[in-house]
Parts: structure tokens; sequence; C-alpha cells
């Protein structure tokens, strides 16, 4: 199997981006219009003539020498391929590797079983959007208790979303960085169509909840989001995502809430991805 690692100056994006276009898992994560709005610091591993490809950003370790690491709250970025993801080419790709493989997140379930690469299980939670609200809203164990508020819908723009998140993520250590990665992956979504901001605060002009989502390949997906501290911000995500809810049911859509807390109150089906590193 002829599998090339190359510079992203040197891939051909339309064969790259069609790849990832029929990929038998799609997903906005392949296309070059966002691994550059994320990163320009980012290879690619090409199977053929673009049956299957891989991104893998990089960065320098303290030695100077280049170690390979994907960022551990963005989704997978493939391999993605027109091909049935077998084992053997999973392995080969995994071979294909270059050295210094810290940290790369693997769209399937499952042990490697391959010398030198360490795996580790990661959780995210899906909720299938297919039925009504009505039938939804049977699996939302959060409302046996919840009382009744009313919310408003508050506009914003982008500016405005990164901000709300910068001041409410103060656990986060590289908010220096996504600050301005996400001002522009939410400028290309939007740009294609893709993507959406939503908020919400019990007075018209106080944001307690706010969140970005793209979607892609049938699947709502959860960008990044922020709420206020405190037992208050967790109620305002929930009754956000609710909403969210209430406006997508029945679409044949799946919400992708990431590594979500409130996930599971939802009815969201755990689903398993595999991390490595060597």
């Amino acid at each position: 199997m002829d599998i090339q690692l190359l510079p992203a100056s040197k891939i051909d994006q339309l064969k790259w981006n069609s790849c990832v276009h029929y990929a038998t898992h799609p997903s906005f994560s392949g296309y070059t219009w966002y691994l550059n709005a994320y990163s320009k610091d980012w290879v690619g591993l090409v199977e053929g003539d673009y049956e299957t490809v891989m991104p893998l950003f990089f960065q320098r370790d303290w030695l100077g020498r280049t170690i390979y690491q994907q960022p551990g709250h963005i989704a997978p970025t493939g391999p993605f391929s027109i091909h049935v993801m077998s084992r053997p080419r999973i392995l080969s790709f995994l071979k294909a590797m270059p050295a210094r493989v810290k940290n790369v997140l693997l769209p399937w379930e499952g042990q490697i079983g391959l010398s030198g690469i360490r795996d580790q299980v990661e959780e995210r939670y899906l909720l299938h959007l297919y039925g009504g609200y009505t039938e939804l809203e049977k699996e939302f164990t959060w409302k046996a208790d919840a009382p009744a508020r009313e919310w408003n819908m508050i506009q914003l723009k982008p500016e405005d979303l990164v901000d709300f998140w910068n001041k409410n993520t103060s656990w986060y250590q590289e908010k220096g960085k996504d600050f301005h990665r996400y001002l522009r992956i939410m400028y290309q979504a939007m740009h294609r169509g893709l993507g959406f901001m939503t908020g919400i605060g019990r007075e018209a002009d106080q944001l307690e909840a706010a969140a970005f989502f793209i979607s892609s390949g049938g699947v709502l997906y959860r960008l990044f989001s922020a709420a206020i501290a405190g037992s208050a911000g967790q109620v305002a995500n929930r009754a956000m995502i609710d909403l969210l809810i209430q406006t997508h049911a029945g679409r044949p859509l799946i919400l992708d809430l990431n590594r979500d807390p409130q996930a599971a109150s939802f009815g969201a089906t755990r689903l398993q991805y595999t991390r490595i590193s060597n």
C-alpha cells in the first residue's frame, strides 16, 4: 500500500477534499478549510491517488524535535477513505505515521494491537434526532425535577461568543491560541453555510450559555461552548441543548455533544473512540 507523508503546501486540495466528501464517514474536520483555519502546522498522510487521507498536526517540543499531536478537544481527523476501513488498511496507516506521535484521536473503537502503539479509550455522546421532540423528551431524565423557566434567545456575533467563552473557561490553558482559531473557524463555517451560533439567557441582555455548531455529513457537531459558573450555568447549558433539540427534532441528524457531562441526561448514546500515541 503506497502511503506518502506530504506537507500541506504539496497537497492537492481538490483531490483531498473529494476524498473526505466521499469517505464512508465524512466530517468537516477533514476538509482543508478547517485544517488551515485551525493551524497551518499540519501534514497529510495520503494513500495512492487520494484514496485515503489523514491529517496530522505537528509542533516542536522543548528539544526542537517535531512531534505530532492532535488537539484533544476537536473531532477525530481521520483517516478518511473511499474504501471500507478494514483492519489491514488501518494498520498500514498507523505503520506509516512518523515517529513521535504523541496524541492522535481515531474515529473507531477497539484495541489497536500494534507493537509500539499505546491506545486508550475516549468517550463522546451522540443523540439521534430522527424522532419527534415528544418522543425524544421521554428520555430526558433531568426534566423530572426541573422547574419551568422562560429563556430568551440572544443574538450574537462570533466575537461576542468567543469573548464569552474566554471569560467563562478559566480552567482552559490554551485560550490565547484557540481564541483566534475559533474566530477563523466560525467565519469559515458560516461563509460556507455550515455553522451557526446559539445563546440564551433569562434576561434579553444577559448571556448565560452559548455555543457554536457545525453541520456536516448529517451531524450537528458542537465545536465549543461556554456557560456562566455554578449551577446556574449548568441549568442554562441544559436549557440551550433542550432548545436546540426542539428546533432540529424530526430531522435526519445526529447531535454530537462531545464530552458534555449533561449529555447522558438527554438520552444520548455513549460512543467510544481510540486515542493513540507511540
